[in-house]
C-alpha cells in the first residue's frame, strides 16, 4: 500500500463584507441580548456586494435606537 501524507485542505480565503452602520456615536450605550436571538434583516446594504434583501443573524446587543447583529455566511 502506497504511503498517504496528510495535509490540511487548502480553502480560499472568504472575503469579509462589512454591512452599513450607524456611528457609534449615535448608537448608544448597548446592553447585551444574552442568549442571542434568532432574527432577519431586511434591505442590508454592503458597500461590495450591494443591498440584500432578507439576511438571517443573530442579534447580540441592542441600544434604544438599533440592533447589533452577527451574520453568519454558509458556504
Amino acid at each position: 500500500m502506497a504511503d498517504h501524507r496528510w495535509a490540511p485542505p487548502e480553502h480560499q480565503d472568504v472575503p469579509m463584507y462589512a454591512a452599513d452602520s450607524l456611528s457609534l456615536s449615535a448608537i448608544g450605550s448597548p446592553e447585551p441580548v444574552d442568549p442571542p436571538q434568532p432574527v432577519t434583516v431586511h434591505d442590508l446594504c454592503f458597500d461590495q456586494i450591494g443591498v440584500l434583501a432578507e439576511v438571517k443573524a443573530f442579534a447580540v446587543a441592542r441600544s434604544d435606537v438599533a440592533v447589533f447583529v452577527e451574520v453568519s455566511w454558509q458556504g
